[in-house]
């Protein structure tokens, strides 16, 4: 049944190899600009800052959850979805959840996707970056209740991508990819090919080694002027 829905997935008995199209710009496309962003540590401290502002006491304000929120208001002011609703979806590390966990060093694929819905709306409002980080909160506080409950199934992704612009994460600052060095030296820059089709935004740590999270992602000209446009101003608004 599991194989069943992955052949159909984008057609009936589709056997393309091909990496999904979940509505982001051709990479190909020479319309297409790939840009890479960076909240500096500093930055960082100050959207938590505002966050714990304006959220309950208990509220996570992680790194990873107030950089998301931060890039998904700026990606939706930026991409003026058709959709309703976004759903941001992103996974989750099992290992030290399941029951019994697994240990750190286990070597595989323990992951799991989890979502966060929301109006576009809500999103775009001046209050996005605030009710972005709060459904991220919604959905991490429910891992309490187990790392699988809630979690995002083939048919729950294919059911979600119809009415909503999905958006994703790729990579991870704590892959510190900069840090990599096959007796060549370090890299000076790091990209994910992918994201051009997925539409995911890519997290790594900072080139820099500053503390700051760099994000990666490919947009249309426009919506790549404007997205650089509201992140910018928004940093210099904390």
């Amino acid at each position: 049944m599991y194989v069943k829905s992955w052949l159909n997935f984008g057609g009936p008995n589709n056997r393309s190899t091909k990496v999904w199209d979940l509505g982001g710009a051709n990479a190909t496309s020479t319309e297409s600009i790939r840009g890479s962003f960076e909240l500096t540590s500093s930055n960082i401290q100050q959207l938590k800052q505002h966050a714990k502002s304006k959220l309950k006491e208990d509220a996570n304000v992680s790194t990873f959850s107030v950089t998301c929120a931060y890039v998904l208001h700026c990606l939706v002011k930026a991409e003026q979805p058709k959709a309703n609703g976004v759903a941001f979806l992103f996974s989750v590390d099992c290992r030290s959840r399941l029951e019994p966990p697994l240990p750190s060093t286990y070597f595989g694929n323990c992951i799991i996707g989890h979502k966060v819905m929301d109006g576009t709306n809500k999103l775009l409002g001046d209050d996005g970056f605030i009710n972005a980080l709060g459904g991220i909160n919604e959905t991490l506080k429910r891992l309490e209740d187990g790392v699988l409950s809630g979690a995002v199934t083939l048919s729950t992704m294919m059911q979600i991508s119809r009415d909503n612009r999905i958006l994703t994460t790729a990579g991870s600052p704590r892959f510190e990819v900069y840090s990599v060095d096959f007796g060549w030296g370090r890299p000076k820059k790091v990209d994910m090919t992918s994201i051009g089709k997925t539409g995911a935004f890519c997290l790594s740590e900072s080139r820099n080694e500053n503390g700051g999270v760099e994000i990666s992602l490919v947009l249309n000209k426009q919506e790549m002027e404007t997205f650089t446009a509201h992140f910018n101003a928004g940093l210099k608004c904390l």
